[in-house]
């Protein structure tokens, strides 16, 4: 009698400071390689997960979505607390759930978030959460230049260079561009400070993509570059065209949507 697989998906967070990237890369340490490992000694047995979105190195995750199967079961309501017994701290198992279908293929948006720090003296409690740009950026002339990009496109002036990917047309639903909390100014500890967040939705992003599109948007911020010239860097289809690519602390997959 064929043993019955039990097929399972986790809605995953972590703080990826100290690994590089989510996929098993030689010698490193992963995210993907953390849930399998602790994964195959809880199930005793070797285990492959299938991930919704691959993170880059640095960068983190509100919610993640991964599936395994196994051979031996454990109550659906169980595996969080079991599964993070075992994992580092910087990785936290939300939910489990029973497997209907493809993570990957069957997700329909994902939303990112960029964060900014805008001015000088960085509190050392952001470091790994934020880029710190440190002259004042305008959001006005940002959030123009972004809606070029809203919609389906050819975003190969946004792709990083060695990528594999196939297809460099994606869809972006939004973009929202905004000072943090709905204000001008975060107050902590009695001090202000101007935090800004970049949030994109869309069908699929190609590798680094985000990071690059929020570079180019910070060299129109700093009047580097025009709101037109992203129209052109668009249609150039030329990855030189556009801006630098944005640090990957900064980065966070925010949710996919099914």
């Amino acid at each position: 009698m064929k043993e019955l697989l039990h097929d399972v998906i986790l809605f995953i967070q972590y703080d990826g400071t100290n690994f590089a990237g989510f996929e098993l890369q030689p010698g490193q340490r992963t995210i993907r390689g953390e849930l399998e490992k602790t994964l195959a000694k809880v199930y005793q047995q070797k285990i492959s997960i299938i991930s919704a979105a691959r993170t880059d190195a640095g960068a983190h995750a509100l919610e993640n979505v991964v599936s395994f199967k196994a051979k031996n079961s454990i109550p659906l309501d169980k595996i969080p607390t079991v599964l993070n017994t075992v994992l580092p701290r910087t990785i936290r198992i939300i939910k489990a759930e029973k497997n209907n279908g493809h993570v990957r293929h069957d997700a329909k948006t994902k939303i990112y978030e960029y964060l900014i720090f805008n001015g000088e003296n960085l509190p050392p409690q952001l470091n790994h959460l934020v880029w710190q740009v440190g002259l004042p950026l305008n959001l006005t002339a940002m959030k123009r230049a972004a809606r070029y990009l809203v919609g389906k496109h050819d975003f190969s002036s946004f792709c990083a260079a060695h990528s594999d990917d196939k297809d460099f047309v994606k869809k972006i639903h939004s973009f929202d561009i905004c000072s943090a909390l709905g204000g001008s100014f975060v107050i902590w500890g009695g001090v202000k400070y101007r935090l800004i967040r970049i949030r994109v939705t869309g069908d699929g992003f190609l590798y680094k993509m985000v990071r690059n599109i929020v570079g180019t948007l910070v060299c129109v911020g700093l009047g580097k570059l025009t709101v037109a010239d992203v129209k052109g860097i668009l249609e150039a289809k030329d990855r030189q065209k556009a801006g630098r690519t944005a640090p990957a602390q900064g980065l966070c997959l925010v949710k996919i949507r099914y």
